[in-house]
């Protein structure tokens, strides 16, 4: 095991670079992480979010408040399978005084 790090003393910068070098050697390790969707246990609520076009995907960015800004390149067809579940999800009109799990096939729940 790798000495420890004090990580208490690092400034916001050193902490910041450690994250990124310990993501990246992740990445490179095997196995890999799971691909299987994760049970939440910690979730930020509402994160700041950001969109944009390059080429014909699409950048989504979503701001972690441990994490900072994690970035993803969405292709056309996945961005638009997205947007049909997004729009599933936000026509969804819960039942009131009922618990209301997702569906199986109601619109996520499968990880791709």
């Amino acid at each position: 095991m790798p000495r420890d790090i004090e990580i208490t003393k690092l400034t916001v910068e050193e902490l910041d670079d450690l994250l990124v070098r310990a993501a990246k050697h992740r990445a490179s390790l095997q196995p890999g992480p799971p691909t299987d969707h994760p049970k939440p246990t910690d979730v930020v609520v509402n994160p700041g979010w950001y969109t944009g076009l390059v080429d014909s995907a699409t950048l989504l960015q979503i701001r972690h408040p441990g994490f900072g800004w994690l970035s993803f390149l969405i292709p056309a067809n996945e961005r638009a399978h997205l947007l049909s579940l997004f729009l599933r999800h936000a026509l969804f009109v819960p039942e009131q005084g009922v618990a209301n799990p997702p569906q199986p096939g109601a619109g996520g729940g499968t990880v791709h």
